[in-house]
């Protein structure tokens, strides 16, 4: 069945219905897209700029992470934003890093389902010298929900926005420890191997048992979240994704994954319809997804990596939904090539100020037992990102748009743009390229830089234009402008990696 906003059918919560009831955050209403500008979400009605630097999205799921300690030190360093994986998917055991939230020790792992009595799942779902017991996909875990619900309701006292992605496209080394696969639960339900993981995202018949269960799955969690105010869904991260046995990575078939896509977005519909509250729901696009942009119920769309996201800025911003770079290259372990602070600060000012609504630097100097942060993070990348936020913040985003009448940028420099064409201009330029391998992110080119740009069709009018150092946000000059109209030339400062120029209407 086909849901919209406006449809309100008979769902099945799944219990919940209570909290949901209850007092939340005590704001009015969740976090929306902007009325004022649709490119930006909003809450009370303000707009939001959502910038961090995030943990590998297992806050939650993983029993031995300290949560309280990993928000405090987001909202000490002014960020507002986390993403978790609640459950339909996780990793083994400290992939990528030592302490991978993501990937909780064997037996540490906290899912939405209980333990059943029948012993056999797999061994990475036991604590040491315990059974490893079956998963009741029947029963829900009330620690996990406490859990779950004490993690977004500190998240929401400290102003941090929850972006909880339901599900990730599968692979092999995984599934095998799901809930869903066939050994791990006593209903058998999941019953296909690693090497056909990807059926995990379709509709496929051999999948349709499992299909029961994830739908209802996404139901509990918008149940049990719908008093907070401070969340924002995402169906499913790179959905189109099977990871093989071999490491290899094929593409599932577009027309197999999008039913799957519209039951979950149903289940979560339905759900959501006898609650007092509605919040956004999103699905990423053009980085192993559909694009499902146009339909009505997609409200924002995630994005991730400088190559995709470059993508869904060109192709997607007509869309007129709020952009957000969800996952970046992971710092502190570089998937293609090492990812320098540096690198992290471009490719966030180059999203920001190219129209995005947000970013997440997906940061490995965040995992259990280092919930603030390596120096790094703490002294360099945390506060880069709040300088970000603050720029951004600084206009009058209402009126703001992508702007692409921006010229003349030089060789070997990268450089985006916002504007109100006569009132507001933004502009971010930086020396560097991608990786150069599948565009995971920007590679900086440190140097002694001075450019010219040209910024077209500039209304005349007294302005005020100010140099901004990315790295450290001060205001490194500041000089009135007379303009009589027409494409204004700008020459910037002498810098080193990146730079930011502001230009505002200074009135009559």
């Amino acid at each position: 069945m086909k849901v919209s906003r406006r449809t309100a059918p008979r769902a099945c919560v799944l219990g919940a219905t209570a909290l949901a009831l209850a007092a939340g955050s005590g704001r009015a209403e969740p976090v929306r897209v902007w009325a004022a500008n649709p490119h930006y979400f909003a809450r009370d009605g303000k707009p939001l700029v959502l910038v961090t630097s995030d943990h590998h999205y297992g806050a939650v799921i993983d029993a031995d992470f300290d949560f309280p300690a990993f928000l405090e030190s987001l909202s000490g360093a002014g960020l507002n934003l986390t993403r978790i994986y609640p459950g339909g998917m996780f990793e083994v055991p400290d992939k990528y890093v030592a302490g991978n939230p993501l990937g909780p020790r064997p037996g540490r792992q906290i899912l939405p389902w209980a333990r059943s009595g029948v012993a056999g799942a797999h061994a990475t779902l036991a604590e040491a010298g315990e059974p490893s017991w079956k998963l009741d996909l029947d029963r829900w875990n009330p620690d996990y929900f406490a859990r779950l619900r004490a993690f977004v309701e500190l998240a929401g006292r400290k102003g941090i926005v929850v972006e909880v992605a339901l599900f990730n496209g599968m692979y092999a080394d995984s599934w095998p420890v799901m809930a869903f696969y066939h050994g791990n639960n006593v209903q058998g339900v999941g019953r296909y191997e690693a090497e056909e993981c990807g059926l995990f995202t379709t509709r496929n018949a051999r999948n349709e048992d499992v299909v029961r269960y994830q739908r209802a799955y996404v139901a509990k969690i918008a149940a049990e979240l719908d008093p907070y105010d401070n969340v924002i869904y995402d169906l499913c991260d790179e959905p189109l994704l099977q990871g093989r046995p071999d490491g290899s990575v094929v593409f599932l078939p577009e027309a197999e994954v999008v039913p799957w896509l519209h039951a979950m977005r149903d289940a979560f519909l339905e759900a959501e319809a006898p609650l007092p509250k509605k919040h956004v729901l999103g699905q990423t696009v053009q980085s192993l997804s559909p694009d499902l942009s146009g339909e009505a119920w997609c409200d924002w769309l995630p994005t991730e990596y400088v190559r995709a996201a470059r993508a869904a800025l060109e192709k997607d911003y007509g869309a007129r939904k709020p952009l957000v770079n969800v996952e970046s290259d992971y710092f502190g372990h570089g998937l293609v090539k090492p990812y320098t602070v540096e690198d992290v600060r471009v490719e966030g000012w180059w999203f920001l100020v190219g129209g995005g609504a947000g970013v997440i630097n997906l940061n490995g100097e965040l995992h259990r037992g280092q919930e603030k942060g390596g120096a790094d993070t703490r002294e360099r990348i945390m506060p880069q990102r709040k300088a970000l936020k603050d720029f951004v913040e600084g206009f009058d985003l209402a009126g703001m748009a992508r702007f692409e009448k921006l010229t003349g940028i030089p060789a070997g420099a990268v450089a985006s743009a916002l504007a109100e064409p006569g009132r507001q201009y933004a502009v971010y330029l930086f020396h560097g390229r991608d990786d150069g391998q599948w565009g995971a992110h920007f590679v900086a080119t440190p140097g002694t830089w001075r450019d010219t740009f040209t910024v077209e069709a500039v209304p005349s009018g007294r302005y005020r234009q100010e140099w901004v150092d990315p790295a450290s946000g001060r205001v490194e000059g500041t000089e009135a402008v007379e303009w009589k109209g027409g494409d204004l030339t700008v020459t910037t400062p002498s810098y080193s990696i990146d730079v930011a120029w502001r230009m505002v209407a200074a009135g009559p």
